[in-house]
């Protein structure tokens, strides 16, 4: 695959290569040369990963409240079985 550089220095990248890594208008990139070639690495910015954290912290927080809920209930129901045996014997 191939691309041409333009009188202001700035190259297109095709369709499929930015679909393929999710690029978005306005994405950012470190340039690196090694042995002659151009090699560039999509940055990803702070504000990005801080969602992503966001999201996982929330994930893991619905998580934990579930088992929490159900540990809750569980000694509810324990609760309710031993006072059922004890109007039963008592």
């Amino acid at each position: 695959m191939s691309v041409k550089l333009s009188s202001k220095g700035q190259l297109v990248l095709p369709k499929r290569v930015r679909q393929k890594l999710d690029l978005k208008p306005g994405a950012e990139f470190e340039i690196d040369i090694i042995d002659g070639k151009i090699i560039l690495h999509p940055v990803h910015k702070q504000e990005e990963l801080q969602k992503t954290l966001a999201k996982l912290r929330q994930i893991v927080h619905g998580v934990r409240l579930a088992d929490d809920l159900r540990a809750e209930r569980q000694q509810e129901m324990d609760r309710e079985r031993k006072l059922e045996q004890s109007l039963r014997t008592g």
